[in-house]
């Protein structure tokens, strides 16, 4: 940057100047002072002076998914919350007066007050701002508009969260349950990891666990390798020093659940949470919760030991998972084993006594196609609604608490579905029922 400094000087008097030995008159000073001014104007000529307007303060909102529920309602929503999102990155330049948005490939950038989905943005903006109006003047390959409430997004439009979409299996366990059921499940992972490798859903390509109800709360942990995740959770067993004093204190469970659905670390629509539960939650509202599982497609299943060592609300969690579409079941400390599940027999579509056991579903390559809930009166008969089999393959049918019972082969096609049932013991039950495919 260069500049011209131009000072113009015309004196008024020309001053004679005589000193004596021992004082200076007045008018001596003055003439000193102009030899002063003159001897700095050389000085002066050499710099600038620079005079620099405040930055600009046009609105500017980068969205992902910590924030993009406040956009919730605009024609696009459901469009973008089922894809992958990332942050755009914005370098500004010109005293904050102009922007320039990116995103990484192969995101598509967004404006939000221009969203238009048969309409596409280069993964790049450049933005003005207008002082006056304080509004951006945006500029694409293509156009130019106008924004008074910039707000931008990278969208993959290139993965919708589906089954098969990369994603998070989170592994989460109460500090409340006994060490040595952990440590099993991590032995047995361990010596079988071949076969547990090969059985675990490819879209699950961030391991993630996280050990609560703890008196100081820990943080989730998120793993891209089999062998370190294991051998994290094996260094966090359940510690009894660190448990709730307090029975009437809640568990943490339904925190893990919100702490990991606005995590930024990893992708969450479409994910999977396993909970071993021991401690029941004192929430009864879980409204929001519910809301944000449905949007992002997070199925949570929970499998409880018996007796409960805490809380007051243990009707929560099978709201909770009744709610999502996902699954919760209980067994006694003696008997524990959230792996394989008992048998049981099922009768559909007129095969009788088929006998199996399932693997819940952990990390396991299965598909849920259907699920119903019902309350279940004494012995008796319900219709339920009909079930879409999506592609030819074997289904595996899973009830209730007994967790146990059935596979078929089904072909594509739709079926009328019916429950037939006896209960002995004249209770009520909410019964969740759940048909998966396997790969």
């Amino acid at each position: 940057m260069s500049c011209q400094c131009i000072f113009n000087y015309t004196p008024k008097k020309v001053f004679s100047i005589q000193q004596s030995p021992t004082s200076v008159s007045s008018l001596d000073m003055k003439a000193i002072g102009l030899y002063l001014l003159v001897a700095v104007i050389p000085v002066l000529v050499n710099s600038c002076l620079v005079v620099k307007s405040p930055p600009c303060t046009c609105p500017i909102t980068l969205l992902d998914r910590t924030n993009i529920d406040q956009m919730a309602g605009q024609s696009w929503y459901d469009y973008v919350v089922q894809r992958p999102l990332t942050t755009p990155t914005i370098r500004h330049f010109e005293n904050n007066c102009g922007a320039f948005i990116q995103c990484p490939l192969p995101y598509t950038l967004y404006a939000t007050e221009y969203f238009k989905l048969d309409d596409r943005f280069k993964p790049d903006l450049v933005g003005y701002c207008d002082q006056k109006t304080n509004t951006w003047n945006v500029t694409t390959w293509d156009r130019t508009y106008l924004a008074t409430k910039w707000s931008l997004i990278c969208v993959d439009e290139k993965e919708l969260c589906t089954p098969k979409t990369n994603t998070t299996f989170l592994f989460a366990y109460s500090n409340d349950m006994d060490a040595a059921k952990v440590q099993e499940m991590v032995e047995t992972m361990d010596f079988l990891r071949g076969a547990y490798e090969s059985l675990r859903s490819p879209q699950f390509t961030t391991l993630a666990h996280i050990r609560f109800d703890v008196l100081q709360e820990e943080t989730i942990e998120y793993h891209k390798d089999y062998e370190e995740w294991l051998t994290a959770i094996g260094s966090k067993l359940p510690d009894p020093s660190l448990s709730f004093t307090s029975t009437e204190a809640e568990s943490d469970a339904l925190k893990v659940i919100s702490k990991f659905l606005n995590n930024t670390q990893v992708p969450i629509c479409g994910s999977r949470i396993f909970i071993l539960l021991k401690r029941s939650p004192n929430e009864q509202d879980i409204t929001e919760l519910v809301a944000q599982m449905r949007k992002y497609r997070v199925y949570v299943y929970i499998a409880a030991s018996s007796p409960s060592s805490g809380g007051s609300h243990p009707e929560t969690i099978r709201r909770l998972t009744t709610q999502t579409n996902g699954w919760d079941y209980y067994y006694k400390d003696s008997s524990f084993n959230p792996f394989v599940s008992h048998q049981m027999t099922v009768n559909i579509e007129n095969v009788n006594n088929f006998q199996m056991n399932l693997l819940s579903p952990f990390f396991f390559n299965e598909n849920l196609i259907y699920a119903a809930n019902v309350n279940l009166s004494p012995n008796g008969s319900t219709s339920l609604p009909e079930m879409t089999v999506p592609r030819n393959g074997n289904i595996s049918f899973l009830n209730y608490d007994n967790l146990m019972t059935q596979g078929l082969f089904l072909n594509v096609a739709v079926y009328d579905m019916q429950l037939d049932y006896e209960i002995s013991d004249g209770i009520i039950y909410a019964a969740q029922i759940r048909i998966y495919n396997s790969g």
